[in-house]
């Protein structure tokens, strides 16, 4: 830690504490703990965090950035409005479906009930950035004149409502093998080929 940049040390400083978080809770976990598994003491933690709400909250946004990133690169120059639906909800799920990505979900769902901010903190930086970021590309498409749509935001999560389904379900409670690539292509073609028919313009 000693020998590395602000930068490196922060973002270590997550890490560690997404571990303890995870193993242990948002409740259960403490700035304490966190520092002992850092090795180091809670004022240097304190110098990069000032509570354990924030340091949770970057832990959020630095695993939401994870999900949301890859999507934003989907372009839609060259796609029709479905191939786009397809793409993005393929990147969607890909990412929502990683080990990483269902500990958080879990751990927002245990404790979520009695520390309501983290709640507050997950929707605003998990699933409001992934509807900001297909809402997007819905109003492109809008633009463009391919489809219909009053309402790209709630266009948005519906479409990602739809995508998520039983197979994200099932993950965050355990039952059955992960999909693999195939089974969530198929799931996301299908979300994909049902939505763009139901915005498709009249001339499409």
């Amino acid at each position: 830690m000693g020998r590395t940049s602000p930068d490196e040390r922060r973002e270590h400083i997550i890490d560690v504490a997404s571990q303890v978080f995870q193993s242990e809770g948002y409740g259960a976990a403490s700035m304490a703990t966190i520092a002992a598994r850092l090795g180091g003491s809670k004022a240097t933690l304190y110098k990069y965090f000032p509570s354990k709400e924030a340091l949770f909250a970057a832990m959020l946004a630095h695993k939401c950035e994870r999900v949301i990133a890859p999507l934003r690169v989907i372009g839609i120059e060259a796609n029709d409005f479905e191939s786009y639906l397809a793409a993005f909800a393929r990147g969607f799920l890909s990412s929502l479906l990683q080990i990483d990505a269902l500990k958080v979900f879990q751990m927002i769902q245990a404790d979520g009930g009695r520390f309501p901010e983290i709640s507050r903190q997950f929707m605003a930086t998990g699933p409001e950035a992934g509807y900001r970021e297909l809402a997007k590309g819905i109003e492109k498409f809008v633009a463009r004149g391919d489809i219909v749509c009053d309402d790209p935001r709630l266009a948005a999560e519906q479409f990602l409502g739809a995508v998520r389904a039983d197979i994200h379900l099932r993950a965050t409670i355990g039952i059955g093998a992960p999909p693999d690539e195939a089974e969530i292509a198929r799931q996301s073609a299908h979300a994909a080929r049902i939505f763009a028919k139901g915005l498709a313009a009249a001339h499409s």
